[in-house]
């Protein structure tokens, strides 16, 4: 074997090593360890055949290697997550919203180093001599190859492959899985889990469209007013956080319904700092994690493909015009693609909020209550609105020069932190004004209307939480009628899944 071919190897396996040393892995079954390193090798080898330079091709596969452990880390230290498969797919959002898809990174360093990189390839490239001459052969070959492998595992190997994974013990918890079978072969796993089961697991909660249609209930029935679900960006009681911002941080609409309202409480989300879909998916269907398998980390990528049974969906059945509300862009998580199959008839998008007041970057959260208001009064008493709101996501700029502060001067936070969290803070009294706005507008409407608030997830403020000794991850829920009063109402924490059916239990109320 030429020196070059054995050093491109090493090289290779050497970020293989890193992507252990980052994922903490112990697993020293060498099977496991093959695994780990297919997708670094096969690259390698494609390389080879493409260029017929081994030592251009280990240092690339190396540095490629070492990029996505960097991408891990960082992943792992701002939402407490590796990278899962959905994230692969999900990078090309980058491109669109960068604003959101690199957030906390910064920009000018990942710029510079994709520059100084690829000029590393180029001159690799150039300055190492092919050990043969090149023949399109073998590029050809590879490719063959390898789709052949992709359509074996896709299709006639796709339930004993996923069979023996799941006789391996992978439980569907990143941390533990890449630190115990490597985090390429993790990911590798998880997308074939997903596939194999997925057709199983949507054929128990499917629902057919037709059926729906031929179940609308007459427009009698009790608890005929307008229902509305908040789902806010990063929302928790903050106040939680330092006694002192029992006495700062004012929400005074969320505190008087609570008082009043049906029941309040932790809620306990599928995620940390990101992955708002995960939160919203269990919200509208009812299904817990373990009913979505390994589509769980983004459901909105395969699994929502098809008409899913949700509280939407049993709201069209009462006859009920359903629609969705999120100023921003429709596309992102494929939201115009799910929200249909998830019951909406209408998905309204940042189209609908040209020159409307941002905070941010996004549109503001009192634009939301503006045009959600508009909306339950040209549609009266029977609609479903469901609000995704923005305004508070992060990463948080800080606020304009003479902002009153609502953090106390003893604590011990860096500038930057504080001010991000100074910003965050302030959203949240936003986010109580829109609550306002709504319980107010469905006070004036009707007797009998419901009312739903609750955080997709916390901000990712981990310094900060480490600080102040936050360590559950849990965010907060209201729910809450108007023309009610829940004196003595309980406060219970529960899980996102099973929020929806305590919505339809206070309709009923």
């Amino acid at each position: 074997m030429p020196f070059s071919v054995l050093a491109g190897a090493i090289l290779c396996c050497a970020g293989v090593l890193l992507l252990r040393r980052v994922a903490g892995t112990r697993g020293r079954n060498p099977l496991w360890w093959l695994i780990d390193a297919a997708l670094p090798l096969i690259g390698f080898l494609l390389l080879i055949a493409f260029t017929a330079r081994p030592l251009f091709s280990g240092i690339v596969s190396c540095m490629l290697c070492a990029g996505y452990a960097y991408a891990d880390r960082a992943k792992r230290r701002v939402l407490a997550e590796p990278i899962v498969p959905t994230d692969v797919f999900q990078a090309f959002d980058i491109f669109r919203h960068p604003q959101l898809a690199l957030p906390f990174p910064h920009k000018g360093r990942v710029a510079v180093s994709v520059i100084i990189a690829l000029s590393i390839f180029a001159g690799l490239f150039y300055s190492e001599m092919p050990m043969a001459i090149w023949s399109p052969w073998w590029p050809a070959l590879s490719c063959v190859a390898l789709a052949l492998v992709i359509w074996l595992l896709a299709w006639p190997l796709r339930e004993p492959a996923g069979h023996w994974l799941r006789r391996a013990g992978l439980v569907a918890d990143p941390l533990r899985d890449s630190a115990a079978f490597g985090p390429l072969a993790t990911l590798l796993a998880y997308a074939l889990l997903a596939r194999a089961e997925r057709a199983m697991l949507q054929a128990r909660v499917s629902i057919d469209q037709a059926t729906v249609a031929h179940t609308l209930q007459p427009q009698s029935n009790p608890g005929n007013g307008p229902l509305v679900v908040i789902q806010c960006e990063s929302f928790f009681d903050a106040r939680r956080l330092h006694p002192s911002l029992e006495r700062s941080l004012r929400l005074p609409a969320i505190d008087r319904c609570r008082q009043t309202g049906v029941q309040w409480g932790r809620l306990a989300v599928p995620s940390w700092g990101a992955n708002t879909v995960r939160t919203e998916f269990a919200m509208l269907t009812g299904l817990a994690p373990e009913a979505i398998g390994f589509d769980r980390f983004n459901p909105y990528h395969r699994f929502a493909r098809m008409p899913i049974a949700s509280l939407a969906w049993r709201m069209k059945a009462r006859g009920y015009r359903t629609i969705c509300l999120h100023p921003f862009d429709r596309r992102f998580y494929g939201r115009d693609q799910v929200m249909p199959n998830l019951g909406f008839d209408q998905f309204i998008g940042e189209e609908a909020f040209l020159g409307a007041q941002r905070i941010n970057g996004y549109v503001a959260d009192v634009e939301l209550a503006r045009a959600g208001r508009e909306i339950l009064r040209d549609h009266g008493g029977r609609v479903f609105l469901f609000v995704i709101t923005m305004e508070n996501h992060g990463p948080w700029n800080p606020l304009p020069a003479g902002t009153p502060g609502l953090l106390p001067n003893e604590i011990g936070l860096t500038p930057q932190l504080r001010s991000s969290l100074e910003a965050y803070l302030q959203s949240l009294r936003s986010a109580d004004t829109m609550f306002g706005h709504f319980a107010d507008s469905l006070a004036d409407l009707a007797s009998d209307g419901v009312l739903a608030m609750y955080g997709d997830h916390l901000p990712s403020f981990p310094a900060a939480f480490k600080y102040f000794g936050l360590e559950d991850s849990f965010s907060d829920y209201l729910v809450w009628r108007s023309g009610h009063s829940h004196h003595g109402n309980e406060q219970k924490t529960i899980a996102a899944e099973r929020l929806s059916e305590l919505i339809s239990q206070a309709r009923e109320r």
